[in-house]
């Protein structure tokens, strides 16, 4: 079988005959792979919020409101700072005075602050609770100074315009595009700004505070979409995947009137009331050990690493010299070997044996999850013959799914493809697969289950659907990333009773008028039809590609393109041993926007995956609607795609069951076309948005959300005219 390097020698005129087979390709593996000293997993209770938990994440409140004179708008206002800290994330650090050092969002007022003393901050801190049709209005301050902790590789673009950038997105929020932390919206401490931000005197942030403060950015979020959770995180480019690590991310929970009238069928309290609702917010990290002398970041023990030196594949012929890696490097994916939940590694929650609500997100790198639930053998490990309750799942990143799902907590993949297994992508198997970016709405009852403790384990493999048996940790040294947490239920229930449960998958949930969210583009079910995907007559049809190529340093990039042959960007090559500069379907970041939708239209986007891996795709400004996916693989596993057309191989397919709803971060596999349907809506704010200074119109973007894919360069511009 051919190697991935060999793979894309063939170049994109014609991909037919191209193995694709994940098992078949050798991954990347650095050199320096340093691993943590194994941390006692389940010795530390899972944070809460504060001040329901003393030691919990700290919630944000505002600190006044702003009045706009059009419809006489009040929003509430908040102001957070990011500010460099340091915080204990198990307590074997503590012990040692080994804190972490992070970089992180802190609420200036914050829930449970006192006038003599102040919530310290915390990692994956500033979570905010808003209320559908109430604004918020939020003036980040960047504190950032001195250097990253952090290794940074200026080679990426963006990089070399300085490491204490910020540029906030609210991932999943419909905004202006003034408001969305756009990669080149970035802010610095010194009153710098990027070039999407400001063009001589006209800085998009003063549309909105005309007395903006050097290192001050501002933005508007006017909350009119139905109840969901989303998150903030930082998108600055050239450091993304960088600040993301470093912590500079939290929760964003909307509520509505809908979601609270749930609550008499039998959903969970809300967490700010005291209830049994629980944020599951998931990252994998690598702390310092001591032996990559290497290293220039933080390196006092507790401190975080990052994959920085570039190996190459070992099917591979040697780099010329031209191609030589920089010291300090992009790698394809992050894989860490420890697991965190709610920025403390490997805890337990105490709960009841009740009825608990899970909002989980998988804030990871580029780790997939597939997450299942089975019982503690009594040695911290599960017992794959007692599995725990079903998941019933109620929504996902756009809010509540059309009907509940109920999910089997004991499903394991059907693959593992580093144990020369097939992959079989139309029908992976799993219980809760879950990419980076993705959210779900979970329900767990844990009645009936006094006393059992349980482990939420995960089997994906890691990178995803290939992996490599380097980035899974399975009880090696200590380190363990398939047992992420634990649940210890309790012997009784001290708070309130559950009410009786009436949200069952026979109950309609986005279809109800009541749920506030947007009626489906297609209706449910019927977008399949004799097993070719029906499209829409009135839509636009976008036929686009993910792609895989090299930089000039003999690096593997990813990046988005359309189905048209084009040059390659500058820097890109198909061989690095044959810098040609073909044609290939791919565009870089920086090269003139293709997507170019009109405001209040609605397309359709067809993306063929031409790549090894299984991209999390994610769509600013839109939730998406998935109408179906399609191989253009065969038996053999050879891509059937020719000057822009795929060759079909087997019927579409709907969307999983866990998918018949809003999404806006879709997994989008190898040797598939995915089909989705949006309508590019801009919101109704009340003033004048300005065009892009650095692109024209409303400037968003569509990308790869893992993350060391959309640094590099795996993200293209969404310019809504």
């Amino acid at each position: 079988m051919i190697s991935r390097r060999d793979f894309l020698k063939l170049g994109a005129a014609s991909i037919t005959g191209l193995w694709f087979l994940a098992n078949s390709v050798q991954k990347l593996a650095v050199k320096a792979f340093s691993k943590s000293n194994a941390l006692t997993k389940f010795v530390q209770p899972l944070r809460g919020v504060y001040p329901l938990d003393p030691n919990g994440i700290p919630v944000a409140v505002p600190d006044g409101k702003r009045l706009w004179k059009v419809d006489d708008i009040k929003a509430q206002h908040y102001t957070i700072d990011v500010n460099q800290y340091t915080d204990y994330l198990h307590p074997d650090l503590a012990k040692l005075d080994n804190p972490t050092t992070l970089r992180g969002y802190h609420s200036r007022t914050n829930l449970g602050d006192t006038p003599t003393q102040k919530v310290p901050q915390r990692h994956l801190g500033g979570i905010i609770i808003a209320q559908k049709g109430t604004p918020v209005q939020i003036t980040f301050q960047n504190n950032l100074t001195g250097s990253h902790p952090l290794m940074v590789d200026t080679t990426v673009m963006g990089a070399e315009l300085g490491e204490n950038r910020i540029s906030t997105h609210l991932h999943g929020g419909e905004v202006p595009w003034i408001s969305d932390g756009g990669p080149f919206a970035w802010s610095d401490s010194t009153g710098g700004y990027g070039t999407s931000a400001q063009s001589g005197a006209m800085n998009i942030y003063k549309t909105i505070n005309k007395n903006l403060l050097p290192g001050q950015s501002e933005v508007y979020y006017p909350n009119n979409q139905s109840a969901r959770m989303m998150w903030y995180h930082d998108h600055a480019v050239g450091i993304t995947r960088l600040n993301a690590y470093a912590g500079i991310a939290s929760a964003y929970i909307l509520r509505d009137k809908f979601e609270a009238s749930l609550k008499a069928l039998g959903l969970p309290e809300f967490i700010e009331n005291g209830g049994r609702e629980i944020p599951l917010i998931f990252q994998d990290k690598i702390f310092v050990d001591g032996t990559d002398l290497t290293w220039t970041g933080k390196s006092t023990p507790g401190s975080l690493w990052y994959p920085h030196e570039y190996d190459l594949w070992d099917s591979a012929p040697p780099l010329t010299t031209p191609f030589t890696p920089p010291a300090s490097s992009v790698v394809p994916e992050m894989f860490g070997d420890t697991m965190l939940v709610n920025g403390v590694v490997h805890p337990f929650a105490a709960l009841e044996p009740a009825r608990y609500r899970l909002r989980i997100l998988n804030a990871c790198q580029a780790r997939f999850f597939n997450l299942q639930l089975y019982e503690d053998k009594g040695s911290g490990m599960p017992d794959f013959t007692k599995p725990g309750p079903n998941f019933l799942v109620i929504g996902t990143e756009g809010g509540f799914l059309a009907n509940p799902v109920d999910v089997p907590s004991n499903r394991p993949m059907n693959f593992l493809p580093y144990d020369n297994t097939t992959v079989d992508l139309a029908n992976p198997g799993g219980s809760l697969l879950t990419a980076p970016g993705e959210r779900w709405d979970v329900i767990v009852d844990f009645a009936g289950f006094a006393g059992k403790s349980f482990i939420l384990y995960t089997d994906a493999p890691a990178p995803f659907p290939g992996g490599d048996p380097t980035f899974d940790q399975n009880e090696v040294a200590g380190l363990n990333t398939r047992n992420i947490m634990r649940f210890d239920i309790g012997p009784t229930v001290t708070g309130k009773a559950d009410v009786p449960m009436a949200i069952t998958p026979a109950l309609p949930l986005a279809t109800n008028k009541a749920s506030g969210i947007d009626p489906f583009l297609v209706p449910l079910g019927a977008s399949i039809v004799t097993g070719a995907v029906k499209l829409p007559k009135r839509a636009t049809v976008r036929q686009l590609t993910l792609n895989e190529v090299f930089d000039e340093h003999g690096r593997l990039a990813q990046l988005l393109g359309t189905n048209v042959p084009a040059p390659l960007p500058m820097d890109y090559y198909i061989d690095p041993l044959n810098p040609d500069n073909g044609t290939n379907y791919a565009r870089a970041y920086d090269a003139a926007a293709t997507e170019t939708p009109i405001a209040g239209s609605t397309e359709v986007w067809q993306i063929a995956n031409l790549t090894m891996d299984t991209h999390p795709i994610h769509f600013h400004l839109v939730n998406a609607q998935i109408l179906a996916r399609q191989s253009f693989t065969d038996a053999a596993g050879n891509m059937q795609y020719t000057n822009g057309v795929p060759t079909y191989t087997g019927p579409a397919r709907g969307p999983d069951a866990t998918e018949l709803g809003w999404k806006e971060t879709i997994k989008m596999n190898p040797g598939e076309v995915t089909t989705v349907i949006m309508k590019f809506k801009l919101p109704k704010v009340p003033f004048v948005v300005p065009a892009s200074p650095r692109t024209g119109g409303n400037e968003y973007v569509w990308h790869c959300h893992i993350l060391d894919h959309e640094e590099h360069d795996m993200m293209r511009p969404l310019i809504v005219k």
